[in-house]
């Protein structure tokens, strides 16, 4: 059984930014930022992932869930923490597989670590992602120069022509 990861979704996010700044439309570009990186890490470490956002200032009567290409996303109720959301995946996850939570969170650490349960610092987190986006971009580095090696490309090909009516197209 795959190992699960949960995250804390905005302690996680504003362990990295300033939060006085944070307006309504700016918080949901760095949820929708972190989604895409864990996704993205979600692939590289062969994992289950659920992300966990407090909505208990939210008007949501319900909790929410949506899957984002394989990743859990999950929206606390009104009055309801991320950390009661997280202590309960944790405990419907006591098979033996390993849990991290990623949190900064103290007393979140203290009430759900146990057998198989292990934290993750925001901060240990972020470099763990940084690491796994530089590993990325590295491989795509590598194989762009083999595939400019090994094919020519498209507007090489092209009659001189024909690339200036496509530049053109392209301007407009």
């Amino acid at each position: 059984m795959k190992d699960l990861a949960i995250i804390d979704g905005y302690n996680f996010i504003f362990k990295y930014i300033d939060k006085s700044g944070v307006d309504k439309e700016r918080l949901m570009y760095f949820r929708e930022k972190l989604i895409t990186d864990l996704i993205q890490y979600k692939y590289q470490k062969d994992c289950d992932l659920v992300v966990v956002f407090d909505g208990s200032l939210s008007d949501n009567q319900e909790r929410s869930r949506e899957i984002i290409d394989e990743v859990e996303v999950v929206y606390s109720r009104r009055n309801e923490t991320a950390d009661k959301v997280i202590e309960e995946i944790v405990k419907k996850n006591t098979q033996d597989r390993k849990i991290y939570i990623v949190t900064s969170d103290y007393s979140l650490q203290k009430v759900v670590f146990g057998k198989n349960t292990f934290r993750k610092s925001s901060r240990e987190f972020g470099i763990e992602i940084n690491e796994i986006k530089k590993r990325t971009r590295e491989a795509m580095t590598r194989s762009r120069k083999k595939t400019d090696k090994g094919f020519y490309q498209l507007e090489n090909r092209l009659d001189g022509k024909v690339r200036k009516i496509i530049s053109k197209l392209r301007k407009e």
